[in-house]
């Protein structure tokens, strides 16, 4: 019998025989850091991304410099190669891409809400992920405002029917759901959240252990396209990443092989 070949992401054995999951690394990061990280950070972008970064707020700066430092710094470590010298570009809707001799080499995806952060890599793209932690403020008034905005009639008609103290995490799970679709797809949102169509019952895994490992079924969720198929078929489950966060994983499967671990583990070990 020939043996399995080594998973393509540092996954555990466990994962199985299903060639047809693609295999995803969850990496949860931080986004504070200190003046010194950031500084030190800063010397990792490219010109173009300093730019960037020196035209924001300070809060909106530190986070941007933190989140593409660290990018760069894990892309470096997959890849075997210094933070700096990762080719990084964007496609022709703004989301980032490895260039050049490694295009396509891998597929990422980045989201942070505050100072949380959330990137998920493969080498069975696209994929799109998103979070988004829970305010104070998203109350159900907010909810209410939120709704005609996401929602299709059919899904607001459902949404209404819910208690009231679920329909802000119905908001919030549906918001990084349709987002992570879009992602995976490589386009702008723009006010097309209505036209992501999500089915009554979302799929969820929990991964709120540090190092947790599982296979999921992914529902289908549809988006309309130009082609003559008429809709583009994507995977989505929410990840339950504890208390207050909400997050979505959207690829092109019905199934997909999630390992989280957290940034430092994966500088400091690697993916052994």
């Amino acid at each position: 019998m020939t043996a399995n070949p080594p998973a393509p992401l540092g996954l555990p054995e466990s994962a199985g025989t299903d060639r047809d999951a693609p295999e995803f690394l969850l990496v949860r990061l931080t986004l504070a850091a200190t003046e010194a990280e950031c500084q030190q950070l800063t010397t990792l972008l490219s010109a173009d991304e300093q730019e960037r970064v020196a035209r924001r707020l300070p809060d909106v700066r530190r986070r941007a410099v933190v989140s593409r430092g660290r990018l760069r710094q894990l892309l470096g470590c997959l890849l075997s190669m210094q933070p700096q010298a990762v080719p990084l570009g964007t496609n022709s809707h703004g989301k980032p891409v490895l260039t050049g001799s490694h295009t396509g080499s891998l597929a990422f995806n980045v989201s942070h809400s505050g100072d949380e952060g959330l990137i998920a890599v493969t080498r069975q793209g696209p994929v799109g992920i998103d979070l988004e932690i829970g305010k104070p403020v998203q109350d159900a008034a907010w909810a209410r405002l939120m709704a005609g905005t996401i929602f299709s009639p059919e899904e607001l008609c459902r949404w209404q029917a819910l208690p009231e103290h679920l329909t802000v995490a119905a908001i919030l799970d549906a918001w990084v759901a349709k987002e992570a679709v879009f992602k995976a797809a490589g386009t702008g949102i723009g006010d097309r959240l209505r036209q992501c169509l999500l089915p009554h019952d979302l799929s969820r895994v929990a991964l709120a252990t540090p190092d947790r490992h599982c296979r999921c079924g992914l529902v289908s969720v549809g988006l309309p396209s130009a082609a003559a198929s008429g809709h583009e078929q994507f995977g989505m489950t929410l990840l339950d990443l504890g208390v207050g966060c909400h997050a979505a994983l959207a690829c092109r499967a019905s199934s997909a092989v999630v390992t989280m671990r957290s940034f430092q583990d994966v500088l400091q070990e690697g993916l052994a």
